[in-house]
Parts: structure tokens; C-alpha cells; sequence
């Protein structure tokens, strides 16, 4: 008489095993789907913004004018990233946007160019990092007093 009762315990512990395996599994399934979703709609997104960099109406731009675009997309992404380089959490990051920064002071790469601005925001954001590398929150300040009140506006043709 006294297995009855160990039996019908058995079965309920047997059951929520089995349920919160169930459970698991499922949140284990929602949670690699929308991981593997995030992960597309971020290369999705990566695929636009290039197509848009080298695509006329009749199909692929000149090497020049893919340069021009690239270069000028590269600035105003840039400015963007060192303006918001304290609210930049990975310290990896920060590191590798100062090394950007001190390679376009070092290399003038984006000096001399005509693209409507963003060269030279690049310039003087790259300039305000690397005057304070160890302080991104003043550096951030710095890029964006330095910003003209218009903006950045990305090279799109």
C-alpha cells in the first residue's frame, strides 16, 4: 500500500520533467531563430547599403565613382561613430575608432577631397579623437561641436 502513493510521484515528477524539457526546447528554438533572423537582417541591411554604392540605373558604377561613393560613405559613417564614440560599448571598438581616426590624421587619406563635407568632418572628428583618446566622452564632444549645424549627408547617387 505504501507504493501507490511514491508512484503517483514518480509520474508527476516524470511529467514536469518531461514538460520543462518541452519548454526548453521550444525557448531554445525562438530564441536561435531570432538570433539567426537578427544575423540576416543585419547582412540584408549590409547588402542594400552596398548595392547603393555601386549601382547606376545601367548597372555596375566605375571604379571611380565606386571609390568616390565608398570614400565618402566611409567619412560620413565615420563622423557618425566618433560623435558617438562614448556611448560605444565594446572598449575593442573604441580602440579600433581611434586607430581609424589616427590613420586618417597620419595618412591624410581623406584630406584634398571634394564630396560635399564629409572628408573634412572626418578630418576634424578624427583630429578631436585622437587629441583625447582615453577620453571618449570628450572626444564625442568635440566631434559634434565641431559638426556643422547641417549635419553629415552621405554621398548617395
Amino acid at each position: 500500500m505504501s507504493g501507490s502513493p511514491r508512484t503517483g510521484l514518480v509520474i508527476g515528477v516524470v511529467l514536469a520533467l518531461f514538460a520543462g524539457m518541452f519548454i526548453g526546447a521550444l525557448g531554445a528554438t525562438v530564441l536561435l531563430r531570432t538570433s539567426i533572423g537578427s544575423a540576416g537582417d543585419l547582412k540584408a541591411r549590409d547588402a542594400i547599403r552596398l548595392h547603393a554604392l555601386v549601382a547606376t540605373p545601367t548597372g555596375a558604377a566605375g571604379a571611380d565613382e565606386v571609390r568616390e561613393r565608398t570614400l565618402s560613405t566611409f567619412a560620413a559613417s565615420f563622423v557618425s561613430a566618433a560623435a558617438a564614440i562614448d556611448a560605444t560599448a565594446s572598449l575593442d571598438d573604441r580602440r579600433r575608432l581611434v586607430d581609424i581616426a589616427r590613420w586618417i590624421s597620419d595618412t591624410g587619406a581623406l584630406s584634398g577631397r571634394d564630396d560635399g563635407g564629409n572628408a573634412a568632418w572626418a578630418e576634424a572628428a578624427a583630429r578631436c579623437v585622437v587629441a583625447t583618446p582615453d577620453a571618449p566622452r570628450d572626444a564625442a564632444k568635440c566631434v559634434k561641436a565641431a559638426m556643422p549645424a547641417t549635419g553629415i549627408a552621405p554621398h548617395t547617387n
